[in-house]
C-alpha cells in the first residue's frame, strides 16, 4: 500500500475514522500524534459512547500515569482507519478528564508515519 500525506497546521493532527465493528457506527476525527500518551486512540465520552458497544469489562481499563497524575479510561474494541491504514484495536476515553483526541503509541508502532518539513503528515502500511 502506498503512503498518503496529509498537510498540517501547528500541530501534527491526522484524520481517523472509527468503527464500531457491532453497530457499524462510525466516527471521523482529527487527532492530534502523541507520542507520550502510551495508549490507542483517545476521543472525548461523547464521541466514544457513539462506537463503544464493544466495551471491555471495567477489569480490563487502563490506568495512564501523566503530570497531574493517574489516568484511567474506558476501553472499547474498535476498527480505526489512518491515512488508509485499518487497524483493529481500541478506542479509549478518560473516566474523569480533558476532552482530548489523541493518537497515542500503541496505534502508532502499528502504522509507518512520517513528519515532512513540519508541513504534512504521511501514513503508510509499514
Amino acid at each position: 500500500m502506498g503512503i498518503d500525506c496529509l498537510r498540517v497546521t501547528d500541530r501534527p493532527e491526522i484524520g481517523v475514522e472509527v468503527l464500531d465493528p457491532s453497530s457499524m457506527e462510525s466516527v471521523k476525527v482529527n487527532a492530534i500524534v502523541d507520542t507520550g500518551f502510551s495508549g490507542w486512540l483517545l476521543v472525548p465520552f461523547r464521541i466514544y459512547q457513539r462506537i463503544s458497544s464493544l466495551e471491555l469489562h471495567e477489569d480490563k481499563w487502563n490506568v495512564y500515569s501523566t503530570l497531574i497524575g493517574n489516568v484511567r479510561t474506558r476501553v472499547a474494541r474498535s476498527i480505526i482507519t489512518l491515512g488508509g491504514v485499518k487497524i483493529h484495536g481500541f478506542v479509549e476515553t478518560p473516566v474523569f478528564g480533558r476532552e482530548l483526541y489523541l493518537v497515542g503509541r500503541e496505534l502508532l508502532k502499528r502504522i509507518e508515519l512520517r513528519l515532512v518539513k513540519g508541513q504534512e503528515v504521511c501514513v503508510g502500511d509499514p
